[in-house]
């Protein structure tokens, strides 16, 4: 349960992380951090750190710069300064070192100014503004030298070393990364401004995140997302290809869902799939034929009908002579979901304009594209003048449950990736775990947070550079490309993937049991390696999950036992050759 504290943050709550952040960036009431679109390095510094964590499976508290020693407890294992490092003042510093002095303790922050307090902690100072460009980075870890070349240049300070620290990282062989050892802790100091760094290289990502495992030399465990991409297909069940003459193609068949489905059984693969339950007509019968549930019906202009039930037979509209069988559909899809290869998310309600009567009776309904986006600032009048149970999330919700069963939706995926802070303000309410754009935003703490370090690019544009970071990346798609170029495109796009580093494609369900669960790796009393999962929020994950661990110094044990709410298993680990163990979280030990 989160707990606040000073300064209106969440408190400690026995999470190993505590993380500093500036009152502008995470502000405790707001229930959005984050724009979804892109932001300056300098205004996501603390919430680039938050996904990181998260994803890693590390429990996060909040804190302002004042409040640190009211909020670093026994409990903190590591401290991320992700403000100004000027701005840490003599007594946060103080209150570091009594901790550091009682239990071990990992210190993250920018190099401070000469003479300043955290500059005389750290032993390394910055007094010149001037910036070094280079590309050739290195470090050592357990013994072993890694180098890399980044993508692009990385801009980083000149560090002064004082006696007492050393390098951990450098860049074109200068220092860039600087550790010192206080009491049972150490302290890391980074020439660079992090967020600015991942925009230059995912590698730097990685990087920091191989810091936070290893630089302490205490147990660690974090979620394995290398080569994770996460499949999207947007628009299935929409009416918005019948009508919109920009967007003008045959709904897929249930053939051609089998198809996709064994595509991606093939790939051991899952697949997120947009859904719109609700099919908008335009009451045109000189246009076609509709057919709901099995019946002819009376063509309404505006009305809304259950898209698994519609078939719509195009006389003289976009596509003459088409048949859209979104029943056929339907049922392709509930065989794709039986077979364990995916699930529906929600793409909206009907991924049209709120106002169905008046785009029935607008002149421009086939032609203007802002008919067709259904969340967004221009529908926002129409959401506001209906009931709240009228909003089209929630109905979309409610259609899907009814339709499709099982657990709620995940991901909501708004048309055209237009949304308003209400529409994520219901989405939040309604429980969803994921807003996905080209960016995505994950719930943390009851509020979406965006990360931009998280992006989608579109499905045919694979690329090893994506996965540098070591977080997800999602690969997004339409129906309308399998519609017009055949199942074959969506296959040469996943195996183009798989050669550019893809190892696992999950759904948004999978990802989800990642971002909800907190990971304790520690040794128990009588020396068993054991594995703590919680905060899973009852999600129990589709197949297993890759957990990677780190002993002490660097040991890797054979063996842990992983406890969970509901049992505790012994789990196999292996050597993955990297310094690090290896293990999976089965899906048997999640369930209740």
């Amino acid at each position: 349960m989160d707990t606040t504290g000073k300064g209106g943050h969440v408190a400690a709550d026995r999470r190993p992380v505590l993380l500093v952040s500036s009152a502008h960036e995470t502000p405790a009431r707001a229930r959005v951090w984050g724009n979804g679109g892109w932001e300056r390095p300098e205004d996501r510094e603390a919430l680039d750190w938050l996904v990181l964590l998260t994803y890693m499976g590390w429990g996060v508290a909040i804190s302002s710069t004042d409040a640190v020693e009211y909020h670093l407890t026994d409990e903190t294992r590591w401290l991320i300064l992700a403000t100004e490092p000027s701005g840490i003042g003599s007594r946060a510093v103080r209150a570091i070192e009594s901790r550091m002095e009682r239990a071990p303790l990992g210190v993250v922050a920018r190099a401070a100014p000469h003479g300043s307090p955290l500059a005389r902690l750290s032993g390394v100072a910055t007094s010149t503004p001037r910036m070094e460009a280079g590309t050739e980075l290195s470090w050592a870890t357990n013994g072993r030298s890694v180098a890399c070349t980044l993508r692009a240049p990385l801009r980083a300070s000149e560090l002064e070393v004082s006696g007492g620290a050393t390098v951990w990282a450098t860049l074109e062989e200068r220092p860039l990364i600087v550790e010192r050892r206080v009491g049972g802790g150490v302290v890391c100091t980074l020439g660079f401004q992090p967020s600015a760094a991942r925009d230059a290289a995912g590698e730097a990502t990685a990087l920091l995140r191989r810091l936070l495992v290893t630089a302490l030399n205490e147990p660690a465990a974090w979620f394995d997302l290398d080569g994770t991409l996460v499949l999207r297909m947007d628009d299935p069940g929409t009416a918005q290809n019948v009508h919109f003459e920009g967007w003008a193609y045959r709904e897929l068949s249930g053939e051609d869902w089998d198809s996709v489905a064994n595509e991606l059984a093939r790939r051991n693969a899952r697949l997120s799939i947009g859904y719109c339950p609700g099919w908008v007509d335009d009451g045109d019968a000189a246009k076609g034929r509709l057919e709901v549930s099995g019946s002819v019906v009376r063509r309404t202009p505006g009305a809304v009908h259950p898209s698994p039930a519609v078939r719509y037979t195009d006389v003289a509209g976009l596509l003459p002579g088409t048949l859209h069988d979104y029943s056929s559909e339907y049922a392709g899809i509930q065989r794709l979901r039986a077979r364990g290869l995916g699930d529906v998310e929600l793409h909206g309600y009907t991924h049209m304009h709120p106002d169905h009567t008046a785009w029935a009776t607008a002149a421009n309904r086939h032609e203007e594209q802002a008919w067709y986006r259904e969340l967004g600032a221009d529908a926002s009048r129409a959401i506001r003048s209906r009931p709240d149970s009228d909003h089209p999330l929630r109905l979309g919700v409610a259609e899907l449950g009814r339709w499709f069963g099982g657990s709620d939706p995940t991901a909501l995926i708004c048309p055209g990736d237009e949304w308003t802070t209400d529409v994520l303000s219901t989405a939040l309410d309604l429980g969803f775990r994921f807003v996905s754009s080209y960016y995505l935003a994950t719930r943390i703490d009851g509020r979406f947070c965006w990360a931009t370090q998280i992006c989608a690019p579109y499905l045919d544009q694979p690329d090893h550079t994506w996965f540098a970071s070591g977080l997800p990346v999602v690969g997004y798609f339409h129906d309308r490309e399998v519609s017009a170029s055949g199942v074959q495109w969506l296959a040469d796009a996943l195996d183009a993937w798989t050669d550019a580093g893809a190892r696992r494609l999950i759904d948004f369900r999978e990802l989800a049991f990642v971002a909800s669960s907190r990971l304790r790796f520690y040794l128990a009393p009588g020396g068993a390696h054991t594995l703590l999962v919680t905060g899973t929020a009852g999600r129990v994950p589709a197949r297993e999950v890759p957990v990677r661990i780190r002993g002490r110094h660097g040991r890797i044990p054979a063996e842990l036992a992983l406890v969970t709410d509901t049992s505790i298993v012994d789990l196999a680990v292996t050597d993955a050759g990297d310094g690090t163990g290896l293990a999976w979280i089965p899906p048997t030990a999640m369930a209740g």
